[in-house]
């Protein structure tokens, strides 16, 4: 009996001293040092709420830990700092924290957590460049700092941290060249998305895993970019400026599960013998430049995989959601084969491809002098050339002059220039056609009568159908004046616009080289506007979510390209939502856009010194400069944005400055307040946070002060970032709309 009792007393100590073993192991606490550093950062943060309440007596290693805040500890030290904060990346830097911050204080604080191996600071709204000091953390393993206002240059000192495995710096305003990262060698997540870096494709180890650098400025791929990749399963390079060939061995990585290439300007053919791992389960190639056929590899196996190719120039698919080939012609010319360091090819095959070249050059070369010899030939039998570029008809009223022939170079140039084109080439027409495609302008085919001309319903000899536009000019121009002016007209096409595909100037009988009508023959949308979306539930399809976030990103295109397109800018335009149109893609496209200001002739006798409109202002009035011209546009937008969200116009100011406060208190009340403020319509079709975003925006915009207004840069930001959040909420087993 007493050995028994020894035994369970025995028992009893080893299991006391175990659980007091394990509680020891559990329970750090920080050193006095340690404590303070938290305390301070807390502060140098202004108080972050998931850092709230913090003080000297915190035990800072046994917090529970929460989506918020994760603090570990080892050996008195911290070793894990996770914080995720209330103050995600804005345009505007509404969330940003005050002017007092320092990230140069902060981070000189911070590197004396000398442990630290996990830093995830998100959503914190520090701003400022990133220190050189970070690299003082050399035992860290990650290294998060996204969804901040961090501007700059990644410091090159970040190449030294060798520590490193996980390095996230999205969602911010960091630009120029990302260093050399090829000394992180055990580096296998890199995530730079949504910054301004570029323009060249940074330079990695081969142990990355996962490769994120989307919505970036970067122009090229290299050529030999599989060979650092060997070990990569997610590689997303979409939303940049990428041009060029495809490198056809990134579909045939050995781990490639997910590849996106999509929004950018890349040209060529892929190899009909492309091969494609058998791990990938997404491609998306969609709206490049890509012309040719689409290898069987993408396509195969298309139940176990998701790839979308459209929005390119490919045969053998359903040509509905494909450019035509001359969207791509001018920019894949040259692509037609691959490039030699993307293939292995034998001595003989390098012979056929040197004669198919040598032959395909002197077939171009035969082609061009036919075409030469027959416009030569045509211009002989119709007039003469004046001053070697100058066309002048045989006979008519028409008058169809410009600095350059319809065929000039310089015209492809800038189609290539102009990456998101979607019409076809422009061109100069006669009166005489005009008179055909309108039926002599009949009255019938009159579609609108206003201040801003005339617009007429009309069919090309091809079957196009376009709306011209009859606009009068208020006096008389020489016509170099206008041939010069014609020349910036014809750069006004765009995906997201209801483009200018071609223009002719007609005259007066008597006064043969002093035109005084000019038309614009501009593409016709007939899918309705944007408003007849949102609001015609009987005779529209009505939109969802990421239907709309799509339609007013198209919007906001169209309105940045009409600010970059010339200088000064194309600003103070009438937008809104019945000058929207959608068409049978449901693509947005601006109309009714303003035109340039036509020069006056300075010494022509009787003519006015003043710039001259072609057209009458719009009815907000003149614009004082270009600033305050985009800002009235970003005003506009908002109001576009405002329909979006609540699937109505504001019908004054009164009712639009009630569903403003109406937003701002749902921002402020929760997301429940929120969804009884929008179109009802849209309910269960948005993500909560890609709707916050858009609310935020949409207020911004419309703010009084038109210096806050965001830029149309800032504008596209959020809208795609909204986009970004929205896809993220789907692919996780929400409710998915098709867009």
């Amino acid at each position: 009996m007493q050995v028994f009792s020894l035994k369970r007393l025995f028992l009893f100590l080893s299991l006391l001293s175990f659980l007091f073993s394990l509680t020891s192991a559990q329970y750090q606490t920080l050193s006095p040092s340690q404590t303070k550093l938290l305390i301070r950062l807390y502060h140098i943060l202004q108080s972050p709420q998931a850092l709230s309440p913090l003080n000297t007596t915190t035990n800072f290693c046994y917090l529970p830990q929460s989506p918020n805040l994760t603090i570990t500890c080892s050996n008195n030290q911290v070793t894990e700092l996770i914080v995720v904060g209330d103050r995600p990346f804005s345009s505007n830097w509404r969330n940003a924290l005050s002017a007092s911050f320092s990230i140069d204080a902060f981070f000189t604080t911070l590197v004396r957590l000398s442990s630290l191996e996990v830093l995830s600071l998100v959503s914190l709204g520090m701003w400022g460049p990133l220190t050189s000091k970070i690299d003082r953390l050399n035992s860290l393993r990650v290294l998060n700092l996204s969804s901040n206002h961090i501007y700059g240059d990644i410091p090159k000192e970040i190449s030294t941290m060798t520590s490193l495995q996980n390095l996230v710096l999205s969602n911010n305003y960091m630009n120029g060249t990302v260093p050399n990262l090829k000394p992180l060698t055990g580096l296998a997540e890199l995530d730079l998305g949504f910054n301004r870096l570029g323009p060249d494709f940074p330079s990695l180890s081969n142990s990355i895993v996962k490769l994120v650098l989307k919505n970036n400025s970067l122009t090229k791929l290299p050529q030999n970019l599989a060979k650092s990749l060997s070990m990569v399963e997610k590689l997303d390079l979409s939303f940049n400026k990428l041009s060029g060939w495809v490198p056809s061995s990134l579909f045939s990585l050995p781990s490639i599960k997910y590849l996106d290439l999509s929004h950018n300007k890349l040209t060529g053919q892929l190899p009909e013998t492309l091969t494609c791992s058998n791990s990938i389960s997404f491609v998306d190639i969609s709206n490049n430049m890509l012309s040719g056929t689409l290898p069987s590899c993408i396509v195969s196996n298309s139940s176990n995989r998701v790839v979308d190719f459209s929005w390119n120039c490919l045969n053998m698919v359903d040509m509905r959601y494909q450019h035509p080939n001359s969207y791509c012609n001018e920019g894949a010319l040259a692509a037609v084969l691959p490039p030699p360091n993307d293939i292995t090819t034998s001595k003989k095959s390098s012979t056929s491809l040197i004669v198919g070249i040598v032959g395909g050059v002197l077939g171009c070369v035969a082609i061009i002098a036919l075409i030469v010899g027959i416009v030569l030939k045509k211009a002989k039998k119709q007039g003469r050339f004046e001053d070697g570029s100058v066309f002048k008809p045989k006979k008519g009223k028409s008058v169809a002059k410009s600095s350059r022939t319809p065929v000039d170079k310089r015209h492809a140039t800038q189609a290539a220039r102009l990456g998101a084109m979607e019409v076809t080439p422009y061109r100069i027409f006669t009166i005489e056609e005009l008179e055909e495609a309108t039926n002599n302008f009949d009255h019938s085919n009159l579609i609108k009568n206003s201040a801003q001309g005339q617009f007429y319903k009309g069919w090309l000899q091809d079957g196009t159908t376009v709306v011209v536009r009859c606009l009068k000019l208020k006096q008389k121009y020489f016509s170099q004046n206008l041939a010069q002016y014609m020349d910036i007209i014809s750069k006004l096409r765009h995906r997201h616009l209801v483009s200018i595909i071609g223009h002719c100037t007609s005259d007066d009988q008597d006064s043969i080289n002093t035109p005084t009508m000019v038309y614009l023959v501009t593409e016709y949308v007939c899918n309705g506007t944007l408003r007849s979306h949102l609001t015609e539930w009987r005779k529209r399809e009505m939109l969802k979510w990421p239907q709309r976030v799509t339609a007013a990103i198209g919007v906001a295109r169209g309105v940045q390209f009409l600010h970059n397109v010339s200088v000064p800018g194309i600003t103070g335009n009438d937008i809104n939502a019945d000058n929207v149109f959608l068409d049978h893609t449901l693509t947005a496209k601006v109309g009714n856009f303003n035109l340039p200001k036509l020069p006056s002739n300075k010494n022509h006798k009787g003519a006015s010194e003043s710039s001259i409109s072609l057209f009458e202002e719009n009815i907000h009035g003149s614009i004082r400069n270009i600033e305050q011209g985009q800002k009235e546009d970003i005003y506009q937008l908002g109001l576009i944005l405002l329909e979006v969200l609540t699937g109505k116009p504001a019908q004054s100011k009164n009712q639009l400055d009630s569903v403003k406060s109406l937003l701002q208190k749902g921002l402020n009340e929760g997301q429940e307040k929120l969804k009884g403020i929008v179109d009802p319509t849209i309910c269960g079709t948005f993500a909560m946070d890609s709707l916050r975003t858009v609310v935020e925006l949409t207020l911004n915009c419309l703010t009084e002060n038109a210096r806050d207004r965001p830029s149309i840069d800032d504008v596209l930001w959020n809208l795609q970032y909204s986009v970004q959040v929205q896809e993220g909420w789907a692919s996780s087993g929400n409710l998915s709309v098709q867009l």
